[in-house]
């Protein structure tokens, strides 16, 4: 795996496990939002499919790779 891959990987899975609280069944959120999250996070993992991520120095180039927009 490319060093490139390897950070955005990284990165992608952090913010995963950010949101894992999201999908939880005691989680407060209404259903409509979890769908929102679900979405979210499925779109993240998919992004691997299809990102070309380039590096900036020893990080990510954030201009490489669009990630979804977090829900509010």
């Amino acid at each position: 795996m490319s060093k490139e891959l390897e950070i955005f990987r990284d990165y992608r899975n952090m913010l995963l496990r950010q949101s894992d609280w999201t999908v939880m069944p005691d989680s407060p959120l209404s259903d409509s939002k979890k769908t929102e999250w679900k979405t979210y996070r499925q779109t993240l993992r998919d992004m691997t499919k299809t990102a070309s991520p380039k590096l900036s120095g020893p990080r990510l180039d954030p201009s490489s790779v669009t990630f979804p927009t977090k829900p509010s």
